[in-house]
């Protein structure tokens, strides 16, 4: 009996068990007056919901749900609001170190004085960090040196970009770093360079890894502090559970994660480690070991996080035909043998697999290997992901399905701001740009989809996620009509996205993503209707209420959320 066919059966059992007590037990908690969308097919939306313990008891309308309350029972009137399922995202990162927010800059000089309010901020000898830099911010989308040395030239610096593929540094840091012109790059990286070798201070994909090993080490304070501070965020947008993609530093973590008490978790977290080529057995084992350990509703682990390419913006994702500026294929980190092979080590070790690709060759690369793991290995349900695949080619759209690939996608992504217009754009050139986030197509070949923001390189609000991926505008509308149109889906789809496809992608799709007796109470309620409502209606929308496992996470007061 296969693993997904003893998931089918103890959910299955697990709701007529609580079906045969809805009639005998009493709900901690009833809420009704709403307008529930449950995301079951079989019963689109009810009114009221009770809940028992961290799990829904029942639903339907008030007078049901309401014959059920007891005396101890807290009732709650929903006057009416919106509530989906609680928003699950599919990939996320936990920023661990406090760095100068860099997003929106508009040129150096904006740049270099969010630097200097920072500085002040920390102390005198401290690394200066900064995140969220894009290429049009800078002359001719080109990040150098020279507009960090001047303000900082004593202050050893590294600069990381929105997608995190590419750091800019100062002389300073260079210098402590030993990067010269006569250092080599290592695999998978690039020292962009002036013509006579000397480092310009740009460096793409695993060269950056030669200054950012300067930094000092995290903290257990510090991770426990930055995990508080960005659930407290989540939960603010209705975000019941979290898929945390940082890989390195997991084992580390994982220290600070058992020490928290389960009450003290305001999301459930699935935890990924690191997909490498170079993987010990005894590093294996350490995986596994994690994974069994962890198996209660909250904290899991069980999954193994692979870079297979870089992105668009850099220059770096891996292409089948060359870019249209610049040129070059891009920097893939495996061959397609160092794939076949790694993936089958982890396969045998049973851990499910999510591997970084955005371009077209690296999308092809990991569906060769899907398809051969099969053959050789028979089939079973891996769900193996890719995740961002930007850029696939459209050949291979039809291919998830049939050999069961997960196409993670980051809804946000496909915003046509200005970095996507005058950079992401040119650089792929026009046939490709106008294929790139195909979530539509995806969805039309009958992929699984999980939606995630890659937080916190793009915002982490489902909201706005959703609103991309249903208009392909900006806020502001624009461009009109939206960019790539045909790839526009419905609201309905792009909540399922972040519900029930991004808890399939875990495994966790019997208890987790929908609305139903027996699930996990977990769910967000909204002042508007984001699944009827107009293409305006998620920028408006405000998160009231989120519930996670019965138990309310956070709940709206006067003011913005943090």
């Amino acid at each position: 009996m296969t693993d997904s066919v003893l998931r089918s059966l103890r959910v299955l059992f697990g709701v007529l068990l609580l079906a045969a007590c809805e009639t005998t037990a009493v709900p901690d908690r009833i809420l009704y007056n709403g307008r529930i969308w449950t995301g079951d097919s079989t019963r689109r939306e009810v009114t009221a919901l009770a809940i028992r313990d961290d799990r829904i008891l029942a639903i339907g309308d008030d007078a049901y749900v309401r014959g059920l309350a007891g005396d101890s029972t807290v009732q709650e009137d929903l006057q009416g609001k919106r509530v989906v399922a609680g928003f699950h995202d599919a990939h996320w990162h936990l920023p661990t170190r406090r760095t100068a927010d860099l997003v929106g800059a508009k040129d150096p000089v904006e740049l270099i004085a969010r630097l200097q309010a920072f500085a002040a901020t920390i102390p005198s000898d401290a690394w200066i960090t900064g995140r969220g830099w894009t290429p049009d911010m800078f002359p001719g989308n080109t990040a150098h040196k020279r507009y960090l040395d001047a303000a900082f030239p004593d202050r050893p610096m590294i600069l990381t970009d929105r997608d995190g593929h590419q750091t800019l540094s100062n002389s300073r840091a260079l210098t402590l770093a030993g990067v010269s012109a006569e250092t080599r790059e290592p695999a998978g990286g690039a020292i962009i360079r002036e013509r006579d070798g000397t480092p310009t201070g740009l460096l793409q994909e695993t060269a950056s890894s030669l200054v950012r090993r300067m930094l000092p080490d995290l903290t257990t304070d510090d991770v426990y502090a930055a995990l508080r501070y960005e659930m407290h965020r989540a939960a603010a947008r209705g975000l019941t559970a979290l898929q945390i993609a940082n890989a390195q530093g997991a084992i580390e973590q994982a220290a600070v994660l058992r020490a928290l008490r389960d009450d003290s978790l305001l999301v459930r977290l699935r935890i990924a480690v690191p997909f490498d080529k170079d993987a010990s057995d005894s590093a294996l084992r350490s995986y596994v070991a994690l994974r069994d350990d962890h198996t209660g509703p909250l904290l899991r682990y069980g999954i193994a996080k692979g870079m297979l390419d870089g992105t668009v913006d850099a220059g770096t994702a891996a292409m089948l035909a060359p870019f249209a500026i610049g040129g070059g294929t891009g920097l893939p980190r495996f061959t397609a043998e160092e794939l076949q092979a790694t993936l089958a080590r982890y396969d045998s070790a049973g851990l499910q697999v999510e591997l970084h690709a955005i371009g077209d060759a690296s999308i092809r690369m990991v569906l060769d290997a899907a398809e051969r793991l099969t053959k050789e290995r028979g089939a079973r349900d891996r769900r193996i992901r890719i995740e961002h695949l930007e850029v696939p080619d459209p050949a291979d759209i039809p291919r998830f399905k049939p050999h069961g690939v997960i196409a993670s996608t980051q809804a946000i992504f496909a915003i046509p701001d200005a970095t996507a217009l005058e950079n992401y754009a040119p650089i792929l050139g026009p046939e490709r740009a106008m294929r790139a986030m195909p979530f539509k197509s995806l969805d039309d070949a009958g992929a699984m989809q999980a939606f995630g923001s890659d937080y916190p390189v793009f915002p982490m609000d489902p909201l706005l996620g959703i609103h991309v991926a249903t208009t392909r505008t900006t806020a502001a509308g624009t461009p009109s009509g939206g960019w790539n149109p045909a790839e526009r889906i419905s609201a309905q789809a792009a909540i399922r996205h972040y519900t029930t496809g991004a808890a399939y992608a875990a495994f966790r799709e019997a208890e987790l993503g929908r609305l139903m007796p027996g699930m996990y109470a977990d769910f967000t309620v909204l002042s508007e209707d984001i699944v009827d409502g107009a293409a305006d209606v998620f920028l408006r929308a405000k998160v009231l209420l989120t519930v996670m496992g019965g138990r309310d996470t956070h709940r709206a007061t006067s003011g913005s959320p943090p």
